[in-house]
């Protein structure tokens, strides 16, 4: 058993961005005859300190231990373009030890020289709510999205979020994609970075797949039975993140029940013999009712998405700069620029 995976290099991997439709363009993916991505979304190896220390082989026997050998292999993986790395015991960055937007690109190519990254972008402010949004369902943050934007524009916790990543302090970092592409196009050749936008998943699905298709030099014209279908819109649904491997890819309050439960073997089998219709029916009744339950008891019934002017000013006149310098990069204007 993995013995392919072992010995099987990723010919893909979809970068992110978090919260810009990520989901949605894995679930189109995963249709694809000539393509292998793992069950569970969720598989970061370079961004994890805890996990890259186990080693590839390892990460490669976890991740893709049933894949065909004959598709292609890759992984949609948002935790890569959050701009530093998840450290097992956190620590200051000092001379020679602090993590930046170098660090996963730098793992990535010495691993996968010859990887195909593909970036998904969406508006950095838009973003920055639904980031809000998603960390508030989940447990993570109490502050309204006003609170927390003037905290986080505070120069000192600016650098400590891009240094190092944490679900509750990147709703801004997360969204400076110039910095964080900048850092992959130091190390990768330009011809092996597809970049995207959200907006014309949103326009024109089936464009925007075919160029994602021709990309990883598989049949363009492909159209999954499910495309059009938005998932996880706005951060609305929690997931049961039982199938995952690795145990706090991304943080959860409930995490000591689910990794209890997907250490169960009977738990795990019942749940991999039901239809994915059948899971999909799970996972949307169990998000409605926690969702709900989380808002209400937190903000006592009070909208939680419903930000100051002047707290969206301030978000656009902070990403301005790294949009022009995106735009220089990329050779084209983004959507949100218009």
């Amino acid at each position: 058993m993995g013995v392919h995976a072992v010995t099987r290099k990723l010919d893909f991997i979809v970068i992110g961005a978090q919260k810009a439709a990520t989901t949605s363009l894995f679930e189109y993916l995963k249709r694809h005859p000539e393509l292998c991505l793992p069950a569970d979304k969720e598989a970061p190896y370079f961004s994890h300190d805890d996990v890259y220390s186990r080693g590839w082989d390892r990460y490669m026997e976890k991740t893709f231990v049933f894949a065909d050998p004959a598709c292609q292999w890759g992984t949609v993986t948002p935790q890569y373009m959050v701009g530093g790395v998840y450290e097992a015991t956190p620590t200051p960055c000092v001379a020679g030890r602090g993590y930046d937007e170098h660090t996963v690109p730098l793992r990535i190519y010495e691993r996968l020289p010859d990887v195909r990254l593909v970036a998904i972008l969406r508006d950095p402010v838009e973003r920055a709510r639904s980031h809000h949004r998603m960390a508030m369902m989940n447990g993570f943050e109490q502050r309204s999205f006003d609170e927390a934007i003037r905290e986080l524009l505070d120069p000192g916790l600016l650098e400590r979020s891009r240094r190092h990543p944490e679900v509750d302090t990147g709703y801004v970092t997360w969204g400076e994609y110039y910095r964080i592409l900048a850092g992959y196009l130091d190390v990768f050749p330009r011809e092996q970075i597809l970049v995207l936008f959200t907006e014309e998943l949103e326009r024109a699905p089936e464009r925007f797949l075919r160029r994602v298709h021709e990309f990883l030099d598989v049949k363009p014209d492909f159209i999954p039975d499910n495309l059009g279908t938005r998932y996880r819109v706005g951060g609305s649904e929690r997931r049961f993140p039982w199938l995952s491997p690795y145990e706090g890819s991304w943080p959860s309050p409930y995490g000591r029940i689910q990794r209890a439960i997907r250490r169960n073997p009977a738990t795990r089998a019942l749940w991999h013999a039901l239809p994915e219709a059948g899971r999909h029916r799970i996972n949307r009744g169990f998000a409605h009712t926690v969702y709900r339950l989380d808002l209400w008891n937190q903000h006592d019934g009070e909208s939680v998405d419903d930000p100051a002017p002047e707290t969206l000013a301030r978000l656009r006149e902070h990403f301005a700069r790294d949009a022009d310098q995106l735009a220089m990069l990329l050779g084209e204007i983004s959507p949100w620029q218009l």
